[in-house]
């Protein structure tokens, strides 16, 4: 009796052969003695998050999400969600820092019912799913809003600036050449509003940015809109910034990628966010951008 009352509290075994304690844990291997005994096993962890990009703060591959883990070498994963709080904050400005702010996974295997086991911490942390659900609070370093809010109005003013000078230059190229002094007229011209325009080298490291990595950025904005709506919330991007820095060496600059954004369940309850779009080494004498960060990576992988 005491085997079926054990029994009934574990899921239907998996494609290795062995039974566990929740749907989401998954498998995929195992190594067995001459005995037939089970000795170790790659266990994997089938979650998804809300709000997801609390997902953005774990290594998905170390924390046995993407990929399988062998027991004999981790026998438990803790998901630390604030880890990176102290950091974003500095650099965006604002920052999330969640609750529960670590979950803890404990694996163990009993042969003699062939079960892993997980055991998770605080115990109603992860739904019967596998849906890891957090509560959050979002804080800010006003200090740092206002530089990134004064970096985005130079920004704007900057582009509102070369349009300009480029419809007078058109303008002027496209004039008749009466005369060798309306001529001269219209080079003297051109001269003045090209040196008034000239790019400096960080604005050249941004228009290097926008060219390779653009269309990428934007793509990656829409893949979260798509995946925010099939979970039947909202997500609207609004202002982008970007802002960079001289790396200490001759052309080459530390470009960071933020987005503001507003999310939520509710259209009339919408939170406002930040969310990274990245940061990246840019070498304007090369043409190279690089991405130096997970969000910057993933970013450039896509196609």
């Amino acid at each position: 009796m005491l085997l079926f009352m054990l029994a009934g509290c574990y899921t239907p075994m998996n494609n290795s052969g062995v039974a566990t304690t929740k749907p989401w844990l998954e498998i995929a291997g195992k190594k067995q003695d001459f005995d037939g005994k089970q000795y170790d096993s790659c266990y994997q962890f089938k979650l998804h998050f809300w709000p997801q990009e609390a997902a953005e703060q774990l290594d998905l591959k170390k924390s046995c999400i993407s990929s399988c883990c062998w027991r004999s070498e981790q026998e438990e994963v803790v998901l630390d969600f604030n880890k990176n709080f102290d950091a974003d904050l500095a650099l965006y400005g604002r920052a999330r820092k969640y609750s529960p702010d670590k979950i803890t996974l404990k694996i163990a295997h009993a042969n003699w019912l062939n079960t892993t086991k997980v055991t998770v911490s605080p115990q109603r942390a992860i739904s019967t799913s596998g849906l890891v659900k957090l509560s959050y609070k979002e804080y800010e370093n006003p200090t740092r809003l206002a530089q990134l809010e004064e970096a985005a109005r130079q920004q704007t003013a900057l582009t509102a600036a070369i349009k300009e000078a480029q419809a007078q230059s058109a303008q002027l190229n496209s004039s008749s050449t009466g005369s060798a002094t309306k001529a001269n007229k219209k080079k003297s011209a051109t001269k003045t509003v090209r040196k008034n325009v000239s790019p400096t080298s960080e604005e050249l490291a941004k228009a290097l940015f926008q060219r390779q990595a653009g269309l990428k950025v934007d793509t990656f904005f829409y893949q979260m809109d798509k995946t925010y709506k099939k979970q039947g919330a909202f997500f609207l991007l609004s202002d982008r910034i970007i802002q960079t820095h001289s790396s200490g060496k001759e052309n080459q600059f530390t470009l960071t990628c933020q987005a503001k954004a507003r999310t939520g369940l509710d259209v009339k309850q919408l939170r406002s966010s930040t969310f990274s779009c990245g940061t990246w080494a840019i070498d304007t004498n090369t043409q190279t951008i690089t991405p130096t960060d997970k969000r910057a990576q993933l970013i450039w992988e896509l196609e």
